[in-house]
């Protein structure tokens, strides 16, 4: 009997298994909204909000690609790019202001991105950290002005 050798009687074994049993259960009602979220996350495409205009959502797009370092962690690389309507829409680029989100909350991290066509990318992170999910949302975008030549 196993609960002998450890030096335990039926009562206490009963105890200690019901006892890890109750931590499982509260470690997977803590984390199952995480992984609802990692999952939502992951199956909704990038939207425009409030501040950015229908037309000019269809300018710039949050693509997903797998990563090495992105996938050792569950997620994949999350990259702003700018469209073919963006380019035709914006010759001399577009100012881009995106929001980070880590695990549902809104960050203080509101970063400003110029994309041209010679720069029509940036890398923005990990749709899962070690920490938790996050993703990113597009603030506002507006037309670069046209460079005067000389």
């Amino acid at each position: 009997m196993v609960s002998k050798h450890l030096g335990l009687s039926r009562q206490s074994g009963w105890l200690c298994i019901s006892s890890v049993v109750s931590h499982l259960a509260q470690w997977a009602t803590m984390m199952l909204p995480a992984v609802a979220c990692v999952l939502v996350t992951a199956s909704l495409p990038a939207r425009a909000e409030e501040g950015v205009a229908s037309n000019e959502a269809t300018w710039v797009i949050l693509e997903e690609t797998d990563d090495s370092l992105c996938l050792a962690h569950g997620g994949k690389l999350i990259t702003l790019a700018l469209t073919d309507s963006g380019q035709r829409a914006a010759p001399a680029g577009l100012e881009v202001w995106v929001d980070r989100w880590f695990m549902q909350v809104q960050t203080a991290d509101h970063t400003r991105h110029q994309l041209t066509v010679e720069h029509s990318s940036q890398e923005l992170g990990c749709s899962q950290s070690i920490a938790g999910p996050q993703h990113w949302t597009l603030s506002t975008i507006k037309r670069l002005p046209e460079q005067a030549h000389p």
